[in-house]
C-alpha cells in the first residue's frame, strides 16, 4: 500500500462510525430501508438482458454468475441484510450461505426468512464483525460483500480477513459505491447523513487495498451506468411512500428525510460510481 493510500485509509477509519454504531442505525431504522427497498437493501442493476427481473434482484443475479457457487460449496455473504441475496443464491446455487451482520434485527429477519423458505438447513446468519471474523483459515469457498464494505473504516483489515477464510483458489466479489468526484467538507457530510458513511474509495484505492491483501483481481467492472436508473427513481419512491413514513414517523421526520433524500439523490446521481470487483485468492 502506498504511503498516500495508507493516509487515505486511516483518513477513512477515523471519519466511519463503530461495527455497533452501523448496527445501531439498521436496528432503529429497519423499517425506513424496508419501506424503501423492501427484502434487498442495496441498489437495483437496470439492462436489457433480464428486463422481467426486479433490477435489485438482477444485482444479486449478476454477483450469482460472477461467484458460480456449486452445490456443496459454501459462501459467506458480508453484510447480509435481511437476507434476501443469500436465499436467492442459496436457491439459484445448490450451495450453502452464512450470512453475517452488526445488526442482530438482521439476524434475526434472516433466519425466520430462511425458514420460510425451507432453507435453514444451508443459510444461516449470524452477528460478526468482517474485520474479525470467527471463522478458521480457507472455510469458505466464496464470499461477496453487497454495499457494506463503505461502512468500514477499516477496509484493508476487513479485506485481509476475507483473504483468510477464503480456501485458495476461492472466489471473492465486491459490488460498492465509489467516488467519482473528488467530495468537499459538505458532501462528504451528505454521505454520512444519506448513507451513514465517513467516506468512500475510489475504484482504483479499492484494487489497490485487494491487490496488497494478496488477492487478484480478475475483472474491475464500472457499473455506474447500471445503477443511474435507480437514482433518477428515487424522488418518486420517496413521494409514493411519504405516507408511511409519516405513519411511522411523524410530519417533521418525514420533512427532514424528503429534504436529506434530495441532497443524497443528488450526490449519488453526479459524484458517486458503482464497482463490481471480481477477486481471486491464489492457490499458492
Amino acid at each position: 500500500m502506498t504511503e498516500q493510500t495508507q493516509a487515505q485509509a486511516e483518513e477513512q477509519q477515523a471519519q466511519a462510525l463503530s461495527p455497533d454504531e452501523v448496527g445501531e442505525v439498521y436496528d432503529e431504522k429497519g423499517w425506513l430501508w424496508e419501506i424503501f427497498m423492501g427484502q434487498n437493501l442495496h441498489i437495483g442493476w437496470w439492462d436489457d438482458e433480464a428486463p422481467e427481473v426486479d433490477p435489485k434482484d438482477r444485482l444479486t443475479d449478476v454477483l450469482i454468475e460472477q461467484v458460480a457457487l456449486r452445490p456443496g460449496q459454501h459462501l459467506l455473504d458480508i453484510g447480509c441484510g435481511q437476507g434476501r441475496p443469500a436465499l436467492r443464491l442459496a436457491e439459484a446455487s445448490g450451495g450453502e450461505v452464512t450470512g453475517i451482520t452488526v445488526s442482530a434485527e438482521q439476524v434475526s429477519a434472516g433466519t425466520e426468512a430462511a425458514a420460510g423458505a425451507g432453507l435453514a438447513d444451508r443459510v444461516r446468519f449470524a452477528l460478526a464483525d468482517v474485520s474479525e471474523l470467527p471463522y478458521a483459515d480457507g472455510e469458505f469457498d466464496a464470499a461477496w460483500a453487497m454495499e457494506s464494505l463503505m461502512y468500514l473504516g477499516d477496509r484493508p483489515a476487513a479485506l485481509r480477513e476475507i483473504a483468510r477464510v477464503l480456501k485458495p483458489g476461492g472466489v471473492f466479489v465486491l459490488s460498492d459505491y465509489v467516488e467519482s468526484a473528488e467530495l468537499d467538507e459538505e458532501w462528504r457530510k451528505v454521505l454520512l447523513e444519506g448513507f451513514t458513511v465517513g467516506s468512500l474509495p475510489t475504484a482504483d484505492q479499492y484494487v489497490e487495498m485487494i491487490t496488497a491483501a494478496g488477492l487478484t483481481v480478475e475483472r474491475n467492472f464500472d457499473a455506474t451506468a447500471h445503477l443511474r436508473r435507480s437514482a433518477a427513481r428515487i424522488d418518486q419512491l420517496v413521494a409514493d411512500n411519504y405516507d408511511k413514513v409519516v405513519e411511522k414517523g411523524g410530519v417533521q421526520f418525514a420533512e427532514e428525510f424528503k429534504e436529506m433524500i434530495d441532497r443524497v439523490s443528488k450526490l449519488e446521481r453526479d459524484m458517486l460510481g458503482y464497482s463490481v470487483i471480481t477477486v481471486r485468492k491464489p492457490l499458492a
